[in-house]
Formats: C-alpha cells, structure tokens, sequence
C-alpha cells in the first residue's frame, strides 16, 4: 500500500517537474 502511494507521489512530482522545467 505504502509502495503504491509513494510511486504515485513520485508520478505526480514528475509530471510537476516536468510542467515547472517546460519539459
């Protein structure tokens, strides 16, 4: 459970990265 949720909040800072870098 733990590890489900903390790949999702890895996907959600990536997708943040990537608006924020203009990637």
């Amino acid at each position: 459970m733990s590890k489900y949720s903390f790949e999702l909040k890895l996907q959600v800072v990536q997708e943040y990265l990537s608006v924020v870098g203009g990637y």
